[in-house]
C-alpha cells in the first residue's frame, strides 16, 4: 500500500506543477507581460487543481485502506 501511494503522490505533485507553469504562462503570455494580471486570472484554477490533487490523495488513499 504505501509504495502506491508514494507513486500517486509523486504523480500528483508533478501534475500540480505541471499545471501551475503552464497556466502561468499560458495568461502571462495572454496578458501581454503582466505578471500582476496573469496572477490576478491564474490563482483561482491553481486553487482548484490543489484542492482536486489532495481530494485524489486521500480518495486513494481511502480506497487502498478499504482493499485490505
Amino acid at each position: 500500500m504505501d509504495k502506491k501511494l508514494k507513486l500517486m503522490r509523486f504523480w500528483l505533485v508533478g501534475v500540480f506543477a505541471i499545471l501551475f507553469a503552464g497556466l502561468f504562462a499560458f495568461f502571462y503570455m495572454w496578458s501581454a507581460g503582466k505578471m500582476s494580471f496573469a496572477l490576478g486570472a491564474v490563482w483561482i484554477f491553481w486553487l482548484i487543481a490543489a484542492v482536486l490533487c489532495v481530494a485524489a490523495y486521500y480518495g486513494y488513499k481511502w480506497y487502498l485502506g478499504r482493499k485490505k
